[in-house]
Parts: C-alpha cells; sequence; structure tokens
C-alpha cells in the first residue's frame, strides 16, 4: 500500500457505526443526536433480523455491517427530511419533497444482503460425482449430509 491509500477499519463498535452512518448520510453530530441514531440503527438491526432471520451483531460481517449502515442512513435521511410529505402549503409558501434519493440506500442494504447470501455457499467440498450424476445439493449449501435420493441409480453404475 502506498503512502496515498488509507486502510478501511471494520466497525467493531456503536460509535464507529455511528460515525460511518452520519459520513454517508451527510447528517452532523447536532441535526441527529446520538440517542435518536441509536433508535435508527435498532430498528435497522431489526429490518436485518427480518431479512436475514439472524440477530445483527456489530463486527460479525463486513457486508452485514453496510447492510444496517446502508439502512439506517436510509431512515436518518427519512427523519432528518420527513417522509410521506408530497408538498406542504402555507399561505404564498410551498414547499415539495422529493424522496426518491434516499431509496438508494435502501436498495445499497439490500444489495449487500443478496451479495452476502449469494456468496455463502459453502465451496470447500462440493461433491458431485461425474459418473453417477449424484450430487448432495443440501451438502453443498449448508453442510449437512442429509439429502434424500429422489431417483434411483441407473443401471450398471453399480448402485442396483
Amino acid at each position: 500500500m502506498g503512502d496515498d491509500v488509507m486502510a478501511i477499519t471494520p466497525i467493531t463498535d456503536l460509535p464507529g457505526l455511528q460515525t460511518r452512518v452520519r459520513l454517508m448520510a451527510g447528517i452532523e453530530q447536532e441535526e441527529l443526536d446520538n440517542e435518536t441514531l441509536d433508535i435508527l440503527i435498532s430498528i435497522a438491526s431489526e429490518w436485518f433480523l427480518e431479512q436475514i432471520g439472524s440477530a445483527y451483531v456489530i463486527g460479525s460481517e463486513a457486508a452485514y455491517d453496510n447492510a444496517v449502515m446502508y439502512y439506517s442512513c436510509y431512515l436518518a435521511s427519512i427523519a432528518q427530511n420527513g417522509m410521506g410529505i408530497e408538498r406542504i402549503q402555507v399561505g404564498d409558501l410551498a414547499v415539495y419533497y422529493e424522496g426518491e434519493q434516499f431509496i438508494h440506500f435502501k436498495e445499497l442494504a439490500e444489495q449487500q444482503l443478496v451479495m452476502k447470501q449469494s456468496l455463502s455457499i459453502k465451496t470447500t467440498a462440493y461433491n458431485a460425482n461425474p459418473w453417477t450424476g449424484d450430487v448432495n445439493w443440501k451438502k453443498n449449501v449448508t453442510g449437512v449430509d442429509s439429502t434424500k435420493d429422489m431417483y434411483p441409480k441407473p443401471r450398471g453404475t453399480g448402485g442396483e
């Protein structure tokens, strides 16, 4: 690594996650305090639980950290700027709201989960037999050797 390249440190604690959310969403401490940001991160963790089926632990996987960070950015942007308000008019003053820019944080969060889930197939012991066509798919995906044979073995291959 050269002098102009900075190593990215992994997220290991809540203040590190808060710092990244603030940086990515462009939100200052004065605009959204730590207590409110903690609530938003908690909501993002609940979203993670619904998507993955396991509780989010800070620092467990970089892709999971990024997914929760991006979803927290999405929620923080909504909390800071409002959501669902298309137009407010008071007398001669009219305010229009454009929320499509925030949806990119949600899409990034979903992409992180999809990427992590699609790359999590165990590849160390792929057990396909090219001569008989047997593949234990359950063992390839989860590592558990319990797939039932759906078809009988062909005659003449030693499986009679």
